[in-house]
C-alpha cells in the first residue's frame, strides 16, 4: 500500500462537477453501478426476510433464505417487468410473488410457478432449462465482517481487494457482543460530491472542529496516511487523555490499537474506527444536483444509555458543522466565481478520490 501519494497543484473538479444536473444521471451509471457500494448490517435480515432497497438508482431485492444464505437480485419480474416488492424496506417472506400476475419465485430467485401455465406458448415447458431462463436476475453480493456489499458490475476486483487494507485493519474490530449503537440520517444541501469531499478533507479539522472532532484527532503534526486503489487512510494515534478511558480491545492489529483511523472508500463512504471497538459507518447518497442523504451508522460493545446519548451527542456536533460547511461551499460553486484552488497536503485524501471520480466518468457507460 502506497504511503504518499503524487499531488497536483491544484483540486481536480471544478464548480461544474458539483453544480450541472446533468452529470447526475451519468454519475449513476458509470460509478455507481460500476463499483461495491455499501448496503448495511446483515443481522438486519433474518432467515425468511427480504430487504428491499433503491441502489445506484436501481430496484433491487436482498433475501436471506432459510438457511441463512443471502443473494442480491434486481426487484424486477422477468415476465412484465412489475416490482416483485413495491414497498421498501424488510418484509417477511416464503416466497415472492409478482403482484402483476402472480408469477412465484423463490427466495433464491428461481422461479417456482405461474397460474394459468395452460395459457402460456407451447414451448413453455414447465421444466429445469426453461424455468432457469425465467430467473430473477442475480447481482453481486459480499459481506465483510458482518455487513453487506452489492455491485452491479462483473467488472470490478472482490470486495477484500476493494476495501483493502481495511480486512488486514480491523480484522477482530467487530466482537460477538458488537451492537448498533444508533442510526440517523440528515438531509444536506450539497452535491454529494462536497460531503464526500469534505469528510476527506483533513485541513479543516484543526479550524472549522477546534472543539469537536479535532479533541479526538489531535494535532495535526501526527496525522499519517496510507493510500490504496479505491481506499484511503487518515490515522492519528490516540491521545493519552482518550486512552485512560477507553481500553483498546485486545487482538486487534498494532496499527488499530493505537491509532483513530478514518478511511475513504469510493465512491461515496467513510469508516471511522476507534481501539475500543467503536466505529462508524458514513455514507453519502445522491438526491439532487444540489442534495444529498447523509447516513450514519455507529457500532460498539453495549454501553448505557446515557454513553449513547453522549456519543450521539458528539457525532451530531462535528456533522452539524460539516452539513453548514458543505452548505456554504455549494453557495459557491454555484456563484459562478470558483475556481479550483491549490492543494494542501492535508486534502490529499479528496484528490485520491477525485482522481477515481474523473476516471469512472470518462469511462463508456
Amino acid at each position: 500500500m502506497k504511503k504518499s501519494l503524487e499531488q497536483p497543484a491544484q483540486f481536480l473538479l471544478e464548480a461544474k462537477h458539483y453544480t450541472d444536473p446533468s452529470l447526475l444521471p451519468l454519475e449513476q451509471q458509470r460509478i455507481f453501478q460500476k463499483t461495491w457500494l455499501y448496503v448495511g448490517d446483515a443481522q438486519t435480515l433474518s432467515p425468511g426476510e427480504v430487504w428491499v432497497k433503491t441502489i445506484a438508482g436501481l430496484p433491487l431485492i436482498i433475501t436471506c433464505d432459510a438457511s441463512g444464505r443471502y443473494q442480491a437480485f434486481y426487484n424486477v419480474c422477468p415476465h412484465r417487468a412489475a416490482l416483485l416488492c413495491p414497498d421498501a424496506g424488510v418484509h417477511r417472506a416464503k416466497h415472492l410473488v409478482c403482484p402483476y400476475h402472480a408469477w412465484v419465485y423463490s427466495l433464491e430467485g428461481q422461479l417456482l410457478g405461474t397460474p394459468s401455465r395452460s395459457r402460456l406458448p407451447d414451448d413453455f415447458e414447465f421444466n429445469a432449462r426453461t424455468l432457469k431462463s425465467y430467473d430473477l436476475k442475480a447481482v453481486r453480493l459480499e459481506q465483510w465482517s458482518g455487513f453487506i456489499f452489492i455491485c452491479l458490475s462483473e467488472d470490478v476486483p472482490p470486495l477484500g481487494t476493494f476495501l483493502d487494507p481495511v480486512p488486514s485493519h480491523l480484522a477482530h474490530q467487530r466482537q460477538a457482543s458488537t451492537e448498533l449503537l444508533f442510526r440517523q440520517s440528515r438531509r444536506v444541501a450539497c452535491n454529494w460530491k462536497n460531503y464526500h469531499d469534505n469528510t476527506l478533507c483533513d485541513y479543516h479539522v484543526a479550524i472549522a472542529h477546534r472543539t469537536t472532532l479535532h479533541q479526538l484527532q489531535g494535532p495535526i503534526q501526527r496525522y499519517q496516511y496510507q493510500f490504496s486503489t479505491y481506499t484511503n487512510l487518515l490515522y492519528t494515534p490516540t491521545l493519552q487523555r482518550w486512552r485512560d478511558h477507553h481500553p483498546a480491545l485486545a487482538h486487534l492489529s498494532p496499527l488499530a490499537q493505537n491509532h483513530f483511523l478514518t478511511y475513504g472508500i469510493f465512491p461515496n463512504l467513510h469508516l471511522l474506527a476507534f481501539p475500543d471497538g467503536l466505529f462508524a459507518w458514513i455514507q453519502i447518497e445522491p438526491l439532487t444536483v444540489n442534495s444529498c442523504e447523509v447516513m450514519l451508522e455507529v457500532y460498539g460493545l453495549p454501553q448505557s444509555p446515557a454513553s449513547v446519548a453522549a456519543l450521539q451527542a458528539e457525532f451530531n456536533g462535528f456533522m452539524a458543522e460539516d452539513e453548514a460547511l458543505t452548505e456554504s461551499v455549494q453557495q459557491g460553486y454555484a456563484s459562478g466565481a470558483y475556481s479550483p484552488g491549490p492543494v494542501s497536503q492535508l486534502e490529499a485524501r479528496i484528490v485520491h478520490q477525485q482522481r477515481l471520480i474523473l476516471r469512472y466518468m470518462q469511462q463508456e457507460s
